[in-house]
C-alpha cells in the first residue's frame, strides 16, 4: 500500500516528493498550505510516512492513533471531558515521529522547548520527523524559535509544517521551506472516491457545491446537506430583511451540532458564490445552485459585491475555531454580527 493512498489528488505533490526522498535530495523544511479540509494533515503523516519508511500515526488524517491515545488518557485515570478539552503537548510515535497540534486554540513556545528538549535536539542515525499542525496559530514567538531550529536542524531531522494560512507564516520561515500547496480534487476524481466509500444521493452536486475540498464533499453528500443549504439561505434573506435578524437566527440556530453548523458554513460560501455569478450575467446552468436562483435574486439588491466576498473569510474564520473548540453559540453569534455588519452600509 502507497502511503499516499488515502490522499485525494495532488499527483504532481506525491511524485515529486518520492522523486526527492529516492534520490536522498529532500528539504529539511517543508511547508503545506492550503484551505481546510484539503487533506494537509493526511499530506503530511504520508510524506512523513515515506520519510520514515513505515506508517507513523494512522492514515485517516491521524483520527484512529488520536482516538487510541484519548482511550489511553481516560484508561489511566484522567476525566473524559479533560481528555477531549485539551490534548498533549507532543504526541510520540514510536521515537521517529512527532506531532505538535494546537491545545485548545493555538500552539505554544512550551510544546516547541519541550520538543528541542526532550525528544529531537541531537542527531540521528535513521530519519525522524516533526509534524507541526495548526501553523496559523502561532504567534511570533514560537514562530522564532522553531526559525533557529530550521536554520540548522539536526541531522535526519525533518520538518513538515501545515497552515490554512500562508499569508501569516514570517517570510523568514517560508525562505527556508520547501512549499506544497494543497490544490481542490479533480471532480470526476472526487466523484469516483465518494462512490467508493459508499456514499448515495447527489454526490455530483456535493462534489460541485465543494469546488475540490474532500472534506466539505464528504459532507454534504451525507444526509441532512440539503436542510444546511436551506438554513444557509434563510440566513442570508434574514441578515437582510428582518428588523429581529439576531433573535431570529440564535434561536434557529439552537439544537443544532457542530457538524451541521460546518455544513451552513460551507453553503453559505456556494450561495455567496453564485449571487456574484447572478450579478454578472452567468447562465442558470453555469450556477451550482440554480434552483436558488428566484430567492437569490429577491434579495441580490441588498448585498452588494463587497459584502458577498466578505462571506468567505467570515465562514473560513469560523470554521478555524470551532476545529479548536471555541464554544459554539460564540461562533454563531460571531458570524451573525459579522454577516449584519458586511451588508448594514447597504441595508
Amino acid at each position: 500500500m502507497s502511503f499516499f493512498e488515502t490522499v485525494l489528488g495532488q499527483h504532481q505533490v506525491k511524485e515529486q516528493i518520492t522523486t526527492l526522498i529516492h534520490d536522498s535530495a529532500l528539504p529539511h523544511s517543508l511547508l503545506l498550505y492550503g484551505e481546510t479540509g484539503l487533506e494537509s494533515t493526511s499530506m503530511a503523516i504520508a510524506i512523513g510516512s515515506l520519510i520514515v519508511g513505515r506508517q507513523i500515526f494512522s492514515p485517516d488524517e491521524g483520527r484512529t492513533f488520536l482516538s487510541a491515545i484519548e482511550q489511553q488518557r481516560i484508561e489511566s485515570g484522567e476525566s473524559e471531558s479533560a481528555v477531549k478539552e485539551k490534548g498533549l503537548p507532543i504526541y510520540i510515535d514510536q521515537g521517529q515521529a512527532f506531532w505538535i497540534r494546537p491545545m485548545k486554540t493555538q500552539l505554544s513556545v512550551e510544546q516547541w522547548y519541550t520538543l528541542l528538549e526532550k525528544y529531537i535536539n541531537v542527531s540521528s542515525d535513521t530519519p525522524r520527523v516533526v509534524i507541526v499542525e495548526g501553523f496559523q496559530t502561532a504567534n511570533t514567538v514560537l514562530a522564532n524559535a522553531m526559525l533557529k531550529t530550521i536554520e540548522e536542524p539536526p541531522r535526519n531531522m525533518y520538518f513538515i509544517i501545515v497552515t490554512t494560512n500562508i499569508d501569516n507564516v514570517l517570510p523568514t520561515i517560508v525562505s527556508r521551506c520547501m512549499l506544497i500547496g494543497m490544490q481542490p480534487v479533480p471532480e470526476e476524481e472526487l466523484v469516483k472516491a465518494l462512490t467508493k466509500e459508499g456514499y448515495t444521493g447527489d454526490i455530483r452536486r456535493a462534489v460541485r457545491s465543494a469546488r475540490g475540498n474532500p472534506t466539505l464533499a464528504r459532507q454534504w453528500a451525507q444526509a441532512g446537506g440539503i436542510e444546511s443549504l436551506e438554513k444557509a439561505m434563510e440566513v442570508l434573506e434574514c441578515v437582510v430583511e428582518r428588523s429581529h435578524f439576531f433573535t431570529t437566527l440564535t434561536l434557529s440556530f439552537e439544537g443544532l451540532s457542530k457538524e451541521v453548523v460546518l455544513d451552513i458554513l460551507g453553503w453559505l460560501r456556494v450561495l455567496a458564490r453564485d449571487m456574484l455569478a447572478l450579478r454578472y450575467g452567468i447562465e442558470s446552468e453555469k450556477m451550482i445552485l440554480s434552483e436558488y436562483r428566484f430567492r437569490m435574486q429577491m434579495i441580490l439588491q441588498r448585498w452588494s459585491s463587497k459584502s458577498l466576498q466578505r462571506i468567505v473569510p467570515i465562514t473560513l474564520e469560523a470554521e478555524q475555531a470551532l476545529r479548536l473548540n471555541v464554544r459554539l453559540g460564540l461562533v454563531i453569534d460571531g458570524v451573525i454580527l459579522a454577516l449584519r455588519e458586511a451588508v448594514k452600509e447597504d441595508i
